[in-house]
């Protein structure tokens, strides 16, 4: 239920608020739920509605949803990291 009202909450920030504010909500999203796909789905949105068209690299269709993804998959490996991380020295603490 937590998640469906954040995804609401975030839906409805995007439209109203800068991007900015958006993306920050989209962060604490990704790092308080699991498996947070939202991010990619919001942050392609955020892309399409903000986005200023140019003949750049970084104003590419190609090149903003591939860091997307590239960061979601490090946020994603440094979460699980850090949750094993404690999980170990939880273990070991309670060993001894």
């Amino acid at each position: 239920m937590k998640r469906i009202i954040f995804d609401i909450i975030l839906f409805i920030t995007i439209y109203i608020f800068p991007w900015w504010v958006g993306f920050l909500l989209l962060m604490v999203g990704l790092f308080y739920f699991d498996n947070f796909y939202e991010f990619i789905i919001i942050s392609a949105i955020i892309y399409s509605l903000y986005s200023v068209p140019g003949l750049g690299v970084i104003s590419s269709s190609v090149f903003f949803p591939s860091i997307i993804i590239i960061l979601y998959i490090i946020v994603q490996s440094v979460k699980n990291n850090i949750i094993h991380y404690k999980n170990e020295s939880y273990s070991i603490n309670r060993i001894i």
